[in-house]
């Protein structure tokens, strides 16, 4: 079962006065279609309302059925985090520990884990109001992140090492959240990187189970979302912020975004050196994306990808060299004067391609600061190849859209690069 995988979008329950009861039914199947005959409750976190009924029963501690059919569930949904419904969580551990959130005021003895009627099931379900809450397991006066669950926030307290704590985002919460994907390691590069994805709101929720969504990956994934503590003291992009407004005014289309972070050898993969920047294309190409794309809901469409300076010279050139991967590309104050402007002098024999293209830079054309007279000399090539040139906000997506930035004076940061991301967006996904 994927990561995120949420097919179904209803438990195999009784409805009783619009709430979820789980009933162990070993005939037939409920009549809403949600299990089957073995009464088990529907798949994922779709299936919260279902389990938490049965965590009722079972708890009575009379019913050794439902605390095996629970510990099959819940083994059922290993990885994916605590479940939630109707105002109330259901944690598990490995073993007993306090559950410190923001909904209890970070109480080390509010709530905690412990054996259900002397079983090796470790749970505890706790009473959490919708929103997007952070919390940490205790034991012996550790805190630590919750192994089980790959949503995650950032936190800037200073007693924290982790920088981050993990995440219960209810599906009512009209909030997307972070989730930390598998790591990709690549042999031909020798190095391991972190993958983090936005899931958009209502990602989790029982009627969005079977919803699928586009995916934009981009470069420089450390950098991207609000770590106030990340990016050369610039905090981060905060992406996920910017979206969740953005999703929710309806200027943006609900999507999935995947960053990879950068590594020590970011230079020489973007761009810098051209066999590790071949190799980079391929891990990008035929290992990170496709390992990606499988742990998230994606519509199956074609991607776009796009970053920044370097990273924005690398969606560029991956953009235009795999139009049968990417159907658009976005390039922030993109970096395009390694090897002599390699890719300026390349792009007549690229040809034109049906790839929506955004570019944009800050700085001057008379210094080139911020590289702003390398991305007018980019954008007049693309011009003159036939991609159809509107300057933001006033674009349109196609695949012949050139969408095009200037803001005079803006740096070569994160700072400047959040400010106008908002154009990026809704440029690449307008929203309804």
């Amino acid at each position: 079962m994927q990561l995120l995988d949420l097919r179904v979008a209803v438990c195999n329950i009784a409805l009783v006065v619009g709430a979820c009861s789980y009933t162990r039914n070993h005939d037939q199947a409920s009549p809403d279609g949600g299990g089957d005959a073995s009464g088990a409750c529907a798949p994922g976190l779709a299936g919260a309302p279902c389990v938490l009924a049965l965590y009722d029963r079972a708890s009575a501690c009379s019913d050794a059925g439902a605390l095996a059919d629970l510990q099959r569930e819940l083994d059922a949904r290993a990885g994916l985090g605590p479940l939630w419904a109707n105002g109330r969580a259901l944690f598990r551990t490995q073993a007993p520990a306090a559950i410190a959130g923001d909904w209890n005021a970070w109480s080390t003895s509010a709530a905690a884990t412990a054996p259900l009627c002397g079983s090796s099931l470790v749970v505890a379900a706790d009473a959490v109001a919708s929103g997007l809450h952070a919390y940490k397991l205790v034991a012996g006066g550790t805190w630590s992140l919750d192994a089980t669950n790959p949503a995650f926030v950032y936190d800037d307290f200073t007693g924290n090492p982790d920088g981050r704590n993990s995440a219960l985002d209810t599906p009512d919460s009209g909030r997307g959240h972070l989730v930390s994907l598998a790591q990709e390691c690549s042999a031909a590069l020798a190095n391991c990187r972190a993958v983090t994805a936005y899931v958009p709101p209502a990602y989790d929720a029982p009627e969005h189970a079977a919803t699928t969504y586009p995916v934009l990956f981009m470069h420089d994934g450390q950098n991207l979302w609000d770590d106030h503590d990340c990016c050369f003291g610039h905090t981060g992009w905060e992406l996920n912020v910017l979206l969740d407004g953005e999703i929710a005014a309806h200027k943006v289309a609900p999507l999935i975004v995947i960053g990879a972070d950068s590594t020590t050898n970011r230079n020489n993969e973007y761009g810098l050196d051209a066999a590790t920047t071949a190799a980079f294309v391929d891990f990008q190409l035929h290992q990170l994306q496709p390992h990606a794309l499988a742990q998230v809901r994606w519509d199956g469409s074609k991607v776009a990808i796009a970053g920044s300076s370097l990273g924005g010279l690398m969606a560029m050139q991956l953009g235009l060299h795999a139009p049968d991967t990417y159907r658009a590309l976005g390039s922030l104050s993109g970096a395009f004067w390694p090897n002599g402007s390699a890719l300026l002098a390349s792009l007549p024999a690229i040809g034109k391609e049906p790839v929506a293209i955004y570019v944009d830079s800050g700085g001057y054309p008379a210094d080139n600061s911020d590289g702003c007279a390398d991305t007018i000399a980019v954008r007049d090539q693309l011009v003159a190849l036939g991609w159809r040139r509107t300057d933001s906000p006033a674009c349109s997506v196609g695949p012949d859209a050139l969408c095009y930035d200037w803001e005079p004076g803006a740096t070569h940061d994160e700072l400047a690069w959040k400010a106008r991301a908002w154009r990026l967006f809704e440029f690449l996904f307008p929203g309804s």
